[in-house]
Parts: structure tokens; C-alpha cells; sequence
């Protein structure tokens, strides 16, 4: 599903040098294993191989960086060379480029502040959903910070889980920057969160959730105290959304709709939790 948070043409192959290992397991192995790529009927590993056939270097990067890659990159390797023209190249590496959108707006902050779930957002739709004055709160998948410098306005202190290096650099940058006592950036990430049980008063996501949801929710239970909450506070993009996400409803999250600046029906959500 492409998102058109960036025109692919801008870009070119090597902004995989910026990706993390998880970034590009997914890219070169797990998409493609699962069949989780859809690119309107292309052929990936054709595209891929076009892609790359310019970029030896991303190439090498990517064997260095995430070696489990071997396998595939040498499946594409074998792919022919079959007199592509520079067009037909280019328009590979700009379909693949389009299908990654995600891992690219990741690899560059200042953009992905520009997405629409992101740039008019109100930070009054989190703090309808739970009291955070001078609690202690966990943002996961924080991003650029949207919901974790959203709560330091109010939390005691706030802690920023993220597992792309781009962006907790730059939320590190904008801390420094603005002297934000207050947040502090780790790695970490929705499955395998770094936390000890009970730590947090809230626990806080926004397009996270939804994988695997029994995992992913669990894993933030286990880290937040007992009376807490478990806050999705979703970004203001353009999707009209028809309901809220049944997963969450059967799983005990109640719900909240508003209309967006960017014209989208979002739905937040919220849990208290039990021990």
C-alpha cells in the first residue's frame, strides 16, 4: 500500500545505505518469502535486480550490514543482465523506491514530519485520552517524537522507543537542541521492549499496533503498571475510515472518533490496564 508520503523520482538507491537491519531483512527477505510485497503486478525480484544493477555498492552494504540477505541478493545477482536501458533501470529503481516509501521517509525525519498523519496533528487527541501529568510514560515506535514531546509537556518523564538509528538521532538532535530535560531515546521495538514489568504509568503507540496484535499488546501490558493505561493515539492523515479497528474493540480498547485537518475520520484508542 503506498501511503504517497514522497514522490519516489527524488530519490535514488542509495538511501538503503541509511536503512537499519530489520529494515532491509524485511526488503530482501521476509517481504518477498511471504509474498507481503504487492506492487500492482511488477515483478520484485526483476525490479529489484534492475535497481540494484547501478548501486554495487548498496549492494555490498547490504550483505555487510544484514548477511541473511546473502540468499536473495544472490538469487537476484543471477537475474541476467539483459541490455536494460537507463530508463527502464530508473523506473525500477523508482517502483521499488515507491512500494518502500516507509523505510525511506524513516531514513529521512525532516520528511516524514511532512506526512499528513504527522504535520497537522493536534496533540489535544492524546491528552483527551489519559491524564499524563507527572507520569511516567513510554512512547513506542516514537518516530520523530509526535506523542513522546506531545506528553513531555506534562509527563515527569517520558521515554522514546524506537528502532530506526535516523530517527532517534533526530529526536536526540531536537532534545539537545530545545534542551528537553525531560525525554530520554532508546532502541527498542513493539515486541521486545527493554523495560522491566510495571515501570510505566502509560504506554503510548500511534501506527503501531497491528501486526500481531495478542504479541504487541501484551508486550506493553507487561511494562506498564497495574491501573495504567495503554494509550494508540493515531496521526491526523487523510483515510476515512468507516469503524474502529474490530481487533482493538474485541481486545477491550475503547474508542474515540474525530474528523482530521486533513479531512480523514481517525479512531484513538484506550486501555486500562488489570493485573
Amino acid at each position: 500500500m503506498s501511503y504517497n508520503w514522497i514522490d519516489a523520482k527524488d530519490y535514488t538507491m542509495d538511501s538503503f545505505l541509511l536503512f537499519d537491519r530489520w529494515a532491509l531483512r524485511w526488503i530482501f527477505t521476509d517481504c518477498s518469502r511471504f509474498g507481503w510485497f504487492d506492487n500492482g503486478g511488477r515483478d520484485y525480484k526483476l525490479d529489484m535486480a534492475k535497481a540494484l544493477y547501478r548501486y554495487p555498492h548498496v549492494t555490498a552494504y547490504v550483505r555487510a550490514k544484514a548477511p541473511e540477505c546473502g540468499a536473495f541478493l544472490d538469487e537476484i545477482g543471477a537475474i541476467p543482465y539483459a541490455g536494460w536501458t537507463e530508463a527502464e533501470m530508473r523506473e525500477a529503481e523508482t517502483a521499488v523506491l515507491q512500494a518502500h516509501e516507509t523505510f525511506v521517509v524513516y531514513a529521512y525525519p525532516e520528511v516524514m514530519n511532512q506526512a499528513d498523519y504527522i504535520r497537522n496533528w493536534d496533540p489535544k487527541y492524546l491528552y483527551e485520552l489519559a491524564d499524563l501529568t507527572d507520569k511516567i510514560v513510554l512512547d513506542v515506535g516514537a518516530g520523530t517524537g509526535r506523542l513522546a514531546f506531545a506528553a513531555a509537556k506534562i509527563a515527569r518523564r517520558v521515554y522514546a522507543s524506537e528502532p530506526c538509528d535516523c530517527l532517534r538521532e533526530y529526536m536526540r538532535d531536537k532534545i539537545r537542541r530545545e534542551n528537553i530535560p525531560n525525554v530520554k531515546v532508546l532502541d527498542g521495538e513493539v515486541l521486545c521492549l527493554p523495560y522491566e514489568d510495571d515501570t510505566f504509568d502509560a504506554v503510548l503507540s500511534g501506527h503501531v499496533v497491528g501486526d500481531s496484535y495478542e504479541e504487541e499488546i501484551a508486550e506493553m501490558a507487561r511494562i506498564t503498571k497495574d491501573g495504567g493505561w495503554l494509550v494508540i493515539c493515531n496521526g491526523d492523515d487523510g483515510f476515512k475510515r468507516s469503524a474502529p479497528d474490530p481487533e482493538l474493540v474485541a481486545r477491550g480498547f475503547e474508542w474515540f472518533r474525530h474528523e482530521s485537518a486533513e479531512g480523514g475520520i481517525i479512531y484513538n484508542y484506550r486501555k486500562q490496564v488489570k493485573k
